[in-house]
């Protein structure tokens, strides 16, 4: 029984996979954010801001090096109203407490460092097929899972036969 119900989750968990990876694909990029990159780019709209001094410091392990980001928060001021973000840093701590930060001129609480990175990375998800190609691989792991959870229920199960002590 418990092999059965163990099939039961890897299949569930494998067909939710499959449709988010689907999902993904469908949807592609956030066209609103798209456009709010380009527009940030276009207007150079930029300010200094000011890191706060505490961070969070995060290492992980990669084939066993170690790698450091640094998780900063940062504040600005435009027209007397104070804005916040936050920026990771994935090289050495910041050599000062100033960053070039670009900001929405019509919502400067949508902000970044960098735009041109986040627009890359939004555009290739329009072009990239890698969501797809995950999308059928959960696919056929689901589908060989749902043939094994059929095949194991159509097992009988074995008839337990007693056997005899010898006289």
């Amino acid at each position: 029984m418990r092999d059965k119900f163990g099939s039961i989750v890897v299949l569930l968990i494998a067909v939710f996979c499959c449709k988010n990876c689907a999902g993904e694909y469908i949807k592609g990029g956030d066209n609103k954010a798209i456009s709010n990159y380009e527009k940030m780019i276009f207007d150079n709209s930029t300010v200094q801001a000011e890191l706060y001094n505490e961070y969070k410091e995060t290492t992980i392990k990669i084939a066993g090096i170690p790698m450091k980001t640094y998780k900063f928060r940062y504040h600005f001021d435009i027209d007397g109203n104070n804005y916040e973000g936050e920026h990771t840093f994935n090289t050495d701590l910041p050599k000062t407490n100033k960053l070039t930060v670009y900001y929405l001129k019509t919502d400067p609480n949508f902000n970044l460092v960098d735009p041109k990175g986040e627009l890359k990375k939004e555009k290739g998800k329009n072009t990239s097929n890698s969501s797809l190609y995950w999308a059928i691989g959960w696919g056929i792991f689901s589908l060989m899972g749902l043939l094994s959870v059929i095949d194991q229920f159509k097992k009988k199960p074995e008839a337990e036969t007693e056997i005899e002590p010898a006289e």
